[in-house]
């Protein structure tokens, strides 16, 4: 028979392959067929015998050669039975060499003889030498032939040898959108004729069976059998454990999203939830985001049903380890600060029996009530869900207006009306700001230079947000102290900057509002600089936030340090927004991104080698969401000039106040001058065209008036450390479907010191690793001095896949979630025995 020369190179190099792996290889050719093949072949390092009635001759040849030397022996017969063998020995120690094409697929794919009927079924993958090589590096001795058919299509898929990962691959490849999209299971396997064997190896490990095996069909029951809504799946266990991979997985997981949302349409997931009974608990179940959307709206619902905090505070936190949460993340916040500020309210008194109570009780407490109501907005508005949230807007903006700033704002104004001068025992003037927190530091030996920010409108429950935050970072290298000052009246930009410069005498100019300091103009960056380097000796510096964040730091930011000692950044995000009608609405939002540029304006002082810093403000701020009640409306009082008017103050002289109003001569407030201010009181604005009136200042509530200092000291070394975890009561054998045990947190958190600790647990074999359960994120954040209120009790329950490895050991490893690393870091590991007694039901893991 002639054969082409390819057929015969590849015959060669399977017997090099061979003599390769043995010393000893056999070939029988009963019909005598490859003879001429035989005696072609010109082995390297073999010797060749051909073997026929001279059995005895031929081992004693090979016995004498030196245990290097290999042979190809040559039978021209049928393999006798191995009683009538005389090379039986021979063969049972070598190799069976046959050349019929499945024959050489299986060992050149490294397989025994008895894989022939395999290679036969799946010619087409073997015809591919880089195929057959990748399948040859993952075969091990013991691999049956499900073991081999997983890793072909392994090979095909370029996937790890598991199911799990294989299904993962094939899921990312269908885009479920699309009816008309080709499966990719029949695309990757169909023509090797594996793809029944792939789902084969599914229905083995998820008990999946149907006539017509696919994967949209799968992804429904896989779903039904996880989700707690919707029909009941008929999966085994290990379907949750499969999701939980899903999810987690950063590749897979815009797949999974894609199917969740696809499958949430199609078995109209959301008209059940809509049906379903008050009782129904989805629990942890995230599956669809559309439950999460549904929790949020029950706790909403919940909320307005006065349902206690504690209760909904639980909720959300069992909601934290959902693959939705981060997504729906404001939601939750804003709900939060609302119970934050119905439990605040709820224990607030807000009588204010005198001036200077008013101003040490705002200091101390209400300010938190401010801090909650803007939280709220900023978080609702940031979800843009504004219909899901309306309910709680009108809740909240009613309660904020009607039960905290009208009776607070008026209770306050009583005591202000009753002022014969603007002055304070309990608070500084913001005039002492550049004397306390300037000069004196910068008179230390140990202070070489100081960076004083001055944030427009950053009011004073905003400053105490923003270093909370701060301290609350570990290793950020900052530690904050919040103190309080006596705003100048009027509490409005010019005023307010002028007071913070050096200088004996603050007057303001009531034609246009502008302020100046000894007589020098304080209006602008360019004149409050030419004050500070007249105190400075010219070593003081005022500069723009935007114009600092750019400076380079090596060469003009090195040149900046070098040249002077105090440096003045004036940043203006809040005022800029807020102070215009058209943009007012967005001033919580405009106080979160003060806070990140803040955050940047520190970082580059931290640069330039600054060691301290101060962040003030010029004024507070009086801010409603929702716009102003017509009767929070007051009329310029009649006068014999008001040069200068203002929302919340007028400027002029000859003033006969109303009723709700209040006048200070200039002297009265500490300002140079012949004038008068007048003042409408609580929440009173004066009306005036083209600008808001839901954010303004200007005016004397609390909110205007306490402006804040926060003194910040570079941290030299980072202290704090995560808190630590200890197990408890885990047992030493798993004999049911589940194993509990108790986790422990060491400690309390404690800002700065003792930071909060997220793990992820999970259960896996010890022999393969492969994951037995779905994982468990546990945050450890409690603050509870009482220990057993930082005790969590976790549950895990096992995938039938454990069935596999009975009476072997299993370990529960407990690994730490970073923020910004993706791959979580190992944290404990214990061992335990899986020991099922005989004749258990595996199923029911």
């Amino acid at each position: 028979m002639t054969r082409s020369p390819a057929a015969t190179n590849r015959i060669h190099e399977s017997l090099d392959a061979a003599l390769a792996r043995k010393r000893v290889v056999l070939w029988y050719d009963p019909n005598g067929e490859w003879a001429s093949e035989f005696a072609d072949y010109q082995p390297a390092q073999a010797e060749k015998l051909r073997v026929e009635a001279n059995e005895f001759s031929v081992k004693v040849t090979i016995s004498r050669a030196p245990l290097d030397q290999r042979f190809l022996l040559y039978i021209p017969c049928p393999k006798p039975p191995e009683p009538d063998n005389w090379l039986l020995d021979l063969l049972l120690a070598g190799h069976e060499f046959t050349a019929d094409r499945a024959s050489l697929d299986i060992q050149e794919a490294g397989l025994t003889l008895e894989f022939k009927e395999l290679a036969q079924q799946h010619k087409a993958f073997f015809r591919s030498p880089v195929r057959t090589t990748k399948l040859k590096e993952l075969l091990r001795p013991n691999d049956d032939e499900g073991a081999v058919r997983l890793k072909m299509l392994a090979v095909l898929a370029k996937q790890p040898p598991d199911i799990d990962k294989l299904l993962l691959h094939a899921f990312s490849q269908l885009d479920p959108a699309n009816p008309d999209g080709n499966d990719p299971v029949e695309d990757l396997y169909g023509s090797h004729q594996l793809s029944s064997h792939f789902w084969k190896a599914v229905g083995e490990k998820f008990g999946y069976a149907s006539p017509e095996p696919n994967l949209r069909d799968f992804a429904v029951a896989l779903f039904n059998s996880v989700s707690s809504i919707g029909p009941s799946g008929d999966l085994l266990p290990h379907a949750r454990v499969f999701l939980s991979i899903w999810k987690d997985s950063l590749s897979s997981r815009p797949a999974f999203e894609q199917w969740s949302d696809h499958l949430a349409g199609v078995l109209r997931v959301e008209e059940q939830l809509n049906d379903a009974p008050e009782s129904y608990e989805p629990d942890d179940d995230d599956s669809y985001e559309v439950i999460e959307r549904f929790v949020l709206s029950r706790l909403l619902q919940h909320f307005q049903e006065d349902a206690s905090d504690a209760d909904l505070l639980a909720a959300i936190r069992n909601r934290s380890s959902s693959c939705w949460f981060e997504k729906h993340l404001h939601g939750y916040r804003a709900l939060e600060q609302a119970i934050t500020f119905r439990g605040l309210l709820a224990k607030a008194d807000l009588q204010v029996p005198g001036f200077e109570e008013g101003l040490q009780r705002y200091c101390n407490s209400w300010w938190r009530l401010d801090q909650a109501y803007r939280r709220c907005i900023f978080h609702a508005r940031t979800y843009l869900q504004p219909t899901l949230f309306k309910p709680l807007r009108e809740w909240l903006e009613n309660q904020y207006v009607n039960n905290v700033l009208l009776p607070l704002t008026n209770r306050w104004s009583d005591q202000v009306s009753q002022l014969s001068s603007w002055s304070s025992n309990t608070l500084p003037r913001q005039k002492e700001f550049h004397m306390r927190f300037v000069h004196a530091p910068l008179g230390a030996k140990s202070l070489k230079r100081l960076f004083v920010v001055i944030s427009d409108a950053l009011r004073y429950e905003a400053a105490r947000d923003f270093a909370d935050r701060l301290n609350a970072q570990a290793g950020k290298g900052w530690k904050a102290e919040v103190d309080a000052l006596l705003g100048v009246l009027p509490s409005y930009t010019q005023a307010g900057m002028a007071a913070l410069l050096p200088g004996a005498q603050l007057g303001i100019n009531p034609a246009d509002g502008t302020a100046v300091v000894d007589g020098q103009s304080a209006t602008g960056t360019d004149n409050r600089d030419k004050i500070l380097k007249a105190y400075a000796n010219g070593r003081a510096k005022a500069i723009q936030a935007e114009d600092f964040l750019n400076l380079p730091t090596t060469k003009e930011g090195a040149e900046l340090i070098k040249e002077h000692d105090l440096i003045v950044v004036y940043h203006n995000r809040i005022d800029r927004i807020g102070d215009k009608r058209d943009t007012e609405a967005d001033t919580c939002q405009a106080v979160e991104q003060a806070f990140e540029e803040l955050d940047a304006i520190l970082r580059k002082i931290s640069s330039l080698k600054g060691s301290q810093a101060v962040i003030t403000a010029d004024h507070g701020f009086l801010f409603q969401q929702e716009p102003v009640d017509a009767n929070d409306r007051s009329e310029f009082p009649a006068a014999k000039e008001l040069s200068f008017k203002n929302r919340r103050f007028a400027l002029g002289s000859g003033i006969k106040p109303s009723a709700g109003q209040k006048v200070f001569t200039a002297s009265e407030l500490g300002l140079a001058g012949n004038w008068e201010a007048v003042f409408p009181l609580g929440l009173d604005r004066y009306p005036r065209s083209g600008s808001g009136s839901r954010f303004v200042h200007g005016g004397t509530s609390l909110q205007e008036v306490v402006v804040p200092v926060i003194r910040l000291k570079r941290e030299r070394k980072d202290e704090s450390r995560v808190v630590e975890a200890e197990l408890l009561r885990v047992p030493a054998k798993i004999t049911m479907g589940k194993v509990s045990f108790g986790l422990f947190q060491l400690e309390p958190v404690e800002a700065k010191k003792r930071l909060p600790l997220q793990l992820r647990i999970g259960l896996y074999a010890k022999a393969d690793g492969a994951l037995l359960c779905a994982h468990r994120t546990v945050l450890l954040d409690s603050a509870a001095s009482e220990t057993r209120e930082r005790e969590q009790q976790v549950v895990l329950e096992l995938s039938n896949a454990a069935g596999d490895y009975n009476n072997q050991t299993l370990e529960l490893l407990l690994e730490q979630l970073l923020d910004g690393v993706s791959q979580p870091q190992a944290y404990k590991t214990v061992e335990l025995k899986l020991q099922r007694p005989f004749g258990s039901d595996f199923d029911d893991f």
